[in-house]
């Protein structure tokens, strides 16, 4: 199958790497658009307003590779359209972090697979915890598995598989759930510059005292890979339908 792999850590990431390694291993003819530099929290944002860049680049084990000059969507959109239209499937990662719980919103890793199912290509997202770079190949070997796995069960039309690998050696197994409203204690730190312009930059961290559930984070928290089938209608159905009473 020929696969397209994207990322928003960059064409040189060592997670894209190990997918890249992984699905070439496997037999699949692999194709690379990513980003040329570092475009993390980028989610489906994408560009309008100037010219894109594809340089062709050198990726071990893919047939063809480009690092463009844009975010992670550019990078899936320019492929699909335009670089490589004959790709099967894509997949986004290994992102350095998880993109579990509401960080799906912020993720350029998410958004690269969200537009891959937007044109009609199956798609998946990678995460690993970020505390474990040593792990990217069994994050890898995992995804091949579930790779396999749906093209016996494939996903409905639009719809993206996020996977994220915990932060331990093996996973204990691999869980089906739902996302966690995560919680985040941070702000913003000003510095006065040397031109006196005040500058922000966003500190803190997620919220380490929630409390257990039956959702993504807390089953990474106890040593599970998850998985969980998202979709680009972000519709409330309920409150929506309520809204009829308001009319």
């Amino acid at each position: 199958m020929r696969i397209l792999i994207s990322n928003d850590d960059g064409i040189f990431a060592p997670g894209l790497a190990a997918l890249v390694h992984a699905f070439a291993a496997a037999g699949h003819t692999v194709y690379v658009a990513a980003p040329d530099s570092q475009r993390s929290a980028a989610s489906h944002s994408m560009t309008l307003f100037q010219p894109l860049t594809a340089k062709k680049s050198a990726v071990a084990g893919a047939s063809k590779a480009w690092a463009i000059d844009g975010t992670p969507v550019d990078c899936v959109k320019l492929a699909v359209k335009t670089l490589c239209p004959e790709v099967d499937f894509v997949i986004s990662g290994i992102n350095h972090g998880y993109n579990s719980g509401s960080d799906v919103l912020y993720s350029g890793t998410v958004g690269a697979a969200m537009e891959g199912a937007l044109n009609g290509k199956p798609a998946m997202a990678v995460s690993l915890g970020h505390e474990r770079e040593d792990t990217y190949d069994n994050a890898a070997a995992l995804a091949v598995k579930v790779f396999d796995s749906l093209q016996a069960h494939p996903l409905p039309p639009f719809s993206v598989l996020n996977m994220n690998y915990p932060e331990t050696d093996e996973a204990l197994g691999l869980k089906a759930t739902s996302l966690r409203a995560l919680r985040y204690l941070d702000t913003y730190e000003p510095e006065m510059g040397t031109d006196g312009v005040t500058r922000y930059t966003l500190v803190g961290g997620m919220d380490k005292h929630m409390a257990d559930g039956e959702d993504d984070y807390t089953w990474l928290r106890r040593g599970y890979a998850t998985m969980t089938v998202l979709t680009h209608d972000l519709t409330h159905d309920a409150a929506t339908k309520a809204l009829e009473d308001l009319i």
